[in-house]
């Protein structure tokens, strides 16, 4: 059974369909935002639309053509912002055209219907509809369409104003001008919310890429070593007497893989000491069928951080699971050694080596070994030639001072097995 990463919750048993829960990205929610905004913008345009409308329709040369120009606009108005809030976007629909163009009709159209009322009266609404077309087309149009398209139907403005006759040309040039001042602040304006969307899902990316990266180093570095104990327990050719070290570590394997699973982690079996000398005794524990001699009374009494302990027992563990699988040593020697400010624990081994040019380290010397302690502090050197062995020397600095020994120092030959 492949263990499940602690932060993943178990789905209920029985019926698991539809409960999964699609989160919008920042992008959807971004645009599903443009198309709330954009019918509420219309919305108060097409208000003083009708109110102006109502108000002024004796007053037209044409009461019915002017009648039936702002029943268009407000249909098609209407359409347009239905069409944003059941598609949750403004890009996308049918009605975007048809509201450009009567913007562009209802400017000259105003001339006949209104006129004298051009210029300083919504009763000619036509151009306060024309700068909210404008400003609204810069959601659906690109950016620079959307600079022309408004510069054009400026000038389409002022041409017809200044043929109304009414008002002076600076006067009219600056109300044209509107037309294309508030098109383009829209237009930059979500440009930067889409871009900024867009940023903020390549960064939701990332985040779960990374997040993935770490999940899945966290789950080699739990099961690298429990990977060596069950490929030796299933293997037929496995002397015997290696059997009794294997189910021992196989047992604490299985341990630490119920603390991944998320089960509480069992209370220490020591009197809570985290020193150098139980770090390496827990180490070792299993591996009787090396060639295994311990020197480690020099920097046994050296106290430990509980993550160094951990790590630096961790990584003892890895190398001798290395050496047991690939080594085919002689002699494994375990050395630990302190000169007061640092400590210092030294695997070495006689087997056959390898090419540290021409052969990169695994996973185990690479990660579980030099990487890790690295984040802790603990430097490591590893030293290796062909048919020389190899030796993993890790040196931390002390953080507190060692005790002096008190008793006389036992020698690891219990521990070497020929």
């Amino acid at each position: 059974m492949v263990p499940v990463p602690e932060h993943v919750t178990p789905l209920p048993s029985g019926d698991i369909r539809g409960s999964a829960r699609t989160v919008p990205s920042a992008t959807q929610r971004a645009e599903r935002g443009i198309a709330l905004l954009a019918p509420a913008v219309r919305g108060v345009v097409l208000v003083q639309i009708i109110l102006a409308a109502m108000a002024n329709v004796r007053v037209s040369a044409h009461p019915i053509g002017y009648v039936a120009l702002t029943v268009a606009v407000v249909a098609v108005s209407v359409l347009a912002m239905l069409q944003c809030l059941a598609l949750r976007s403004v890009r996308r629909g049918a009605w975007h055209v048809p509201d450009l163009a009567l913007a562009w009709l209802a400017l000259p159209a105003m001339n006949l219907l209104m006129p004298g009322h051009v210029v300083g009266d919504w009763g000619s609404w036509a151009t306060g509809y024309a700068i909210n077309v404008a400003a609204l087309s810069a959601s659906w149009l690109p950016p620079t369409v959307v600079v022309s398209t408004s510069l054009g139907l400026a000038a389409w403005c002022f041409t017809w104003k200044l043929a109304s006759g009414e008002g002076s040309w600076p006067s009219l040039l600056t109300d044209s001008l509107t037309i294309p001042g508030y098109a383009i602040v829209v237009a930059l304006l979500l440009h930067y919310l889409r871009g900024l969307a867009a940023d903020v899902d390549q960064a939701r990316e990332d985040a779960v890429a990374a997040t993935r990266a770490l999940e899945l180093q966290r789950y080699q570095l739990t099961v690298h070593d429990a990977t060596s104990v069950l490929r030796l327990l299933s293997d037929e050719e496995t002397p015997v007497e290696v059997l009794p070290g294997l189910r021992r570590q196989a047992d604490l394997e299985a341990r630490r893989l119920r603390t991944y699973l998320g089960e509480p982690a069992p209370r220490p079996t020591d009197d809570g000491q985290r020193t150098v000398g139980t770090m390496v005794a827990a180490a070792v524990q299993g591996f009787e069928d090396l060639p295994l001699e311990l020197a480690i009374e020099l920097g046994a009494q050296v106290p430990l951080p509980d993550q160094v302990w951990a790590a630096t027992g961790g990584a003892v563990t890895t190398v001798l699971h290395n050496v047991r699988l690939h080594a085919e040593a002689r002699q494994v020697v375990v050395h630990a050694d302190t000169d007061g400010s640092t400590w210092e624990v030294v695997v070495s081994d006689d087997g056959v080596g390898f090419d540290q040019d021409r052969q990169p380290l695994g996973f185990g010397l690479n990660t579980q070994v030099r990487e890790v302690l690295s984040g802790l502090d603990v430097r490591t050197r590893i030293e290796s030639a062909p048919g020389r062995g190899t030796t993993v020397t890790m040196v931390g600095r002390l953080t507190t001072p060692a005790p002096e020994q008190t008793t006389e120092p036992q020698r690891g030959g219990t521990h070497r097995r020929g």
